[in-house]
């Protein structure tokens, strides 16, 4: 890592990243989904297409039903191998600043050269409120800490020195099922205590007039597309996780998807540029639905019914209550390590964490494609009505939008086990969205039918450590009142879907989560 930094700040002279911020930003990044960086392209005849972006432009090895694809994998099969060939750079979950740090960055700086293209692909991350990849979308190409800023000195100065052609691409709408596509389906955010919010797509397309680059603008024409197919139209463009719709992933495409935009980017190039059209295949089309084919290595799962026989050999823990760690929590590895994943009963109180405590290391999520989690839990039959109900005192809460803690009731359950495909209904009395700030992060929230629903906050401030929350949820029938703090919810929901005989009642910590349960009642009536 020491000597990835020496290199990057080599290239960096004279920019504005300092040192510090380049470290900190590195070790943020090792947060996000690792890839395989790549160190050179070799040195053929021909032009090349250099991508660099975001997940909805890189390359994925995903084992799901429909996979993901980004933008950038479909490129090639427009163009003619024989005149060009793409190199996608694209890394899932960077921002065009945190991209800086990345072996791939470098690569660009030293392989791209005269008469190359430069497809720039960013903005679903620089958005996030996270200072590692946040930039801001108000200020100007010349303001250091803005989007354009990022874009301008970074990749669009860097090509046209090296006499290559760089393109700015908007980033591609959010799906938003049942919901207009508006505010940050469409990249436009809000303010937050320490992030200003803005018009993303906006920005890029003033950088584009500023500047001279031509933009491929992939906001428009998403929220035109996706409007007019429907909720029902729009899922067959993205990846879905399992074989059953609920499973979709709202932010990634699958191949039809994917095929469809690099149709649309290449097509737009080439009507702005002349010499880029000569590369393209002869009577190239766009494509159709049919070759959207379900992964034929997908192996339906088939759910296993919990047993004190299949308890934990990590966690110890006294029965009835049961101790786990699973899901898409990081890696397996990492399940029987007691620096990143804790459940300790201590004098009737229990202490929970998820990642490092001192949050400096992530693990687990709560995300719109995956979850991830530490449960600590009882099993009850699904007929029964309860009350659970308990205080968490937080020791250390980061904050990230996948940071969660609280109650859960849960439709399944998993003894120690990697699975990134787990996304099973609940119900939570738990916070979310905590990158937000006061007044905009979540309190109570439920995976239903695969997908999230969350409830804004009323003005609580962020549970800063020493802070103390009481929780409850109450089943009766199939309602559940989940409550934490000052906030309640009703959600309706079977959780009888995978597990048709029992739900899983319990404490959880996801991310960077370490907090203390203490009066911890569960009253099975």
């Amino acid at each position: 890592m020491k000597k990835l930094l020496a290199a990057t700040l080599a290239v960096f002279a004279g920019m504005s990243l300092s040192v510090s911020a380049l470290e900190k930003s590195i070790a943020d990044n090792e947060k996000v989904e690792k890839v395989e960086a790549i160190t050179s392209v070799a040195s053929t005849k021909g032009k090349k297409i250099y991508v660099v972006g975001d997940s909805t432009f890189s390359a994925f090895s995903d084992p799901y039903y429909y996979p993901r694809y980004g933008i950038g994998t479909k490129l090639q099969d427009y163009l003619n191998p024989s005149k060009v060939e793409v190199i996608n750079l694209a890394m899932s979950g960077r921002s065009s600043k945190s991209f800086l740090t990345e072996a791939n960055y470098k690569t660009l700086v030293k392989s791209i050269k005269k008469g190359d293209y430069l497809i720039i692909g960013f903005g679903h991350n620089d958005e996030k409120t996270e200072e590692a990849r946040y930039t801001n979308s108000n200020g100007s190409k010349e303001e250091a800490g803005s989007f354009k800023n990022s874009l301008y000195e970074n990749y669009i100065k860097l090509a046209q020195s090296k006499k290559a052609i760089p393109v700015l691409c908007t980033p591609i709408v959010r799906r938003a099922p049942g919901k207009a596509y508006e505010g940050s389906y469409v990249h436009i955010t809000k303010d937050t205590p320490e992030f200003k919010g803005g018009d993303y797509p906006k920005a890029i397309r003033e950088l584009g007039k500023e500047t001279g680059v031509l933009v491929v603008d992939n906001t428009a024409y998403t929220k035109e597309l996706y409007e007019k197919l429907g909720d029902d139209g729009t899922v067959k463009f993205h990846a879905w996780l399992g074989h059953k719709p609920g499973s979709v992933d709202n932010t990634h495409l699958n191949t039809y998807g994917a095929s469809v935009l690099a149709y649309h980017v290449v097509t737009q190039m080439a009507s702005a540029d002349k010499a880029f059209a000569k590369l393209l295949k002869a009577d190239i089309a766009e494509p159709t639905e049919a070759i959207l084919v379900q992964n034929p290595q997908y192996i339906v799962p088939v759910y296993s019914e919990f047993t004190p026989a299949d308890k934990s050999t990590v966690f110890q823990t006294t029965e009835p209550w049961y101790g786990t760690v699973f899901g898409d929590m990081g890696g397996l590895e990492k399940i029987a390590d007691p620096a990143i994943y804790e459940i300790v009963e201590e004098n009737g109180k229990v202490v929970m964490h998820s990642g490092t405590t001192d949050g400096k290391t992530a693990a687990g999520k709560i995300a719109s494609g995956s979850d991830g989690l530490a449960f600590y839990f009882q099993q009850i039959p699904a007929g029964k009505d309860f009350t659970l109900s308990a205080t968490a005192t937080v020791r250390n809460a980061t904050k990230n939008n996948q940071v969660s803690f609280g109650l859960m009731v849960r439709d399944d359950v998993h003894i120690d086990k990697y699975d990134n495909q787990v996304k099973s209904d609940y119900v939570a009395a738990g916070c979310l969205k905590l990158a937000k700030g006061e007044g905009a992060w979540s309190s109570t929230f439920a995976r239903l039918d695969g997908t999230l629903s969350e409830n804004t906050v009323s003005k609580q401030e962020f549970p800063a450590a020493g802070t103390k929350i009481k929780l409850s949820i109450v089943k009766a029938g199939d309602s559940y009142t989940v409550t934490f703090g000052k906030d309640s919810a009703v959600f309706n929901a079977k959780l009888t879907e995978v597990d048709s005989k029992w739900v899983y009642a319990g404490l959880y910590t996801v991310r960077s989560a370490y907090v203390e349960y203490s009066d911890i009642k569960l009253e099975i009536k």
